[in-house]
């Protein structure tokens, strides 16, 4: 193993707060963030669905 060609190939890690900031500042959809979107689509349209109905049984 060469260790010089691994130092050179170092690293280091991140501190605290600049992990925070690369974690927290990354706007990426999780499936909770899906399943919400999801449910709100999903009440949306039961609403105008039911909305429909209401107007033709009002008829």
């Amino acid at each position: 193993m060469d260790f010089e060609a691994e130092l050179e190939k170092f690293q280091p890690s991140l501190e605290i707060d600049q992990a925070e900031d690369a974690i927290y500042g990354n706007n990426t959809t999780d499936v909770t963030d899906l399943i919400q979107s999801i449910l709100k689509e999903s009440a949306t349209a039961d609403s105008k669905k039911n909305k429909s109905v209401e107007w033709v049984k009002e008829s």
